[in-house]
């Protein structure tokens, strides 16, 4: 898979109905994590729903790919790649949803009717209860506006297959080339091959690189199918340049890091706390695996 910043990942044609489905024995079934962003000890509606909208904004880039009033854009003229993939106009959508259906599209992908794309379940996936409740709030109080958008035309997977690169999600496991990955998919395979827990202590920052970094390091941080690379250079980084590398996107030589899709670290600013956490979990990571 080719690297997608956050930021620019969406809840591709994520339209639901209120139906529940059963879930497919191919879903991952990890439990959330316990461990949460800072915010998720909200007290109160108005803390809440603040909080979940740091995550839609800030973290996790919705309106960014569904655009300011979530009324969908045309991805596929952003990325090529993806010719006639549209961000839903979730405005419309998401009053139809009920929680549950919600959650499982957020969580596995997973749509009761279709496959979605492009959908960042991936990396949701790994939230909090808590988070999760605060991003659903936030996404409850969209107002609908616009009009539908177009679904996936028929034969949309086989066509971007074609247009893949050679090393698209190439693993160590399996290095056959692959088709296109659904949403469903792709949580499975994040969630098979997620970096390792290293103890509690390091839980949270575990929890940031699983969700964040892993869009454009890859799934265990490894950097297989992704141009980001892995995360062994990290020991490389005293704490001062890898704050400016997680705030500017600016690397110890004071080289801005470029990005193929998206944006750099700035574009999802962490917190200092959660900083601290996340460079905590990725050395220690980094030493484990040796140079």
């Amino acid at each position: 898979m080719r690297c997608i910043a956050a930021g620019m990942l969406m809840l591709a044609g994520a339209g639901c109905t209120t139906r529940d489905a059963a879930p497919r024995k191919t879903e991952a079934t990890v439990a959330p994590t316990a461990v949460a962003f800072d915010g998720a000890d909200y007290e109160n509606e108005a803390a809440k729903t603040a909080h979940g909208k740091r995550l839609a904004t800030t973290l996790f880039g919705c309106n960014v790919c569904h655009g300011a009033d979530y009324s969908g854009r045309d991805f596929g003229a952003a990325i090529p790649i993806v010719a006639g993939l549209w961000a839903s106009n979730i405005s419309r959508t998401m009053p139809a949803m009920s929680d549950s259906v919600l959650e499982r599209l957020l969580r596995y992908g997973v749509h009761p009717d279709r496959e979605i794309y492009v959908m960042p379940s991936k990396q949701t996936r790994f939230l909090s209860e808590r988070d999760m409740v605060a991003l659903i709030a936030f996404l409850r109080t969209i107002p609908p506006v616009g009009k539908a958008t177009p679904l996936p035309p028929a034969g949309f997977e086989a066509a971007v297959t074609a247009r893949l690169p050679e090393d698209y999600w190439r693993t160590q496991q399996d290095g056959e080339r692959r088709g296109y990955h659904n949403a469903a998919e792709e949580v499975v395979y994040f969630a098979a091959h997620r970096p390792p827990d290293l103890g509690p202590k390091l839980a949270r920052g575990r929890m940031i690189a699983s969700s964040i970094c892993s869009s454009c390091h890859g799934a265990a941080l490894d950097g297989l199918g992704e141009p980001a690379g892995d995360i062994q250079g990290a020991l490389a980084y005293d704490d001062a340049a890898f704050d400016r590398l997680l705030t500017e996107s600016i690397d110890r030589t004071g080289k801005r890091v470029a990005v193929e899709w998206g944006f750099g670290h700035e574009a999802q600013p962490l917190s200092l706390a959660e900083r601290r956490d996340v460079i905590a979990y990725v050395r220690e990571l980094a030493r484990s695996r040796g140079p």
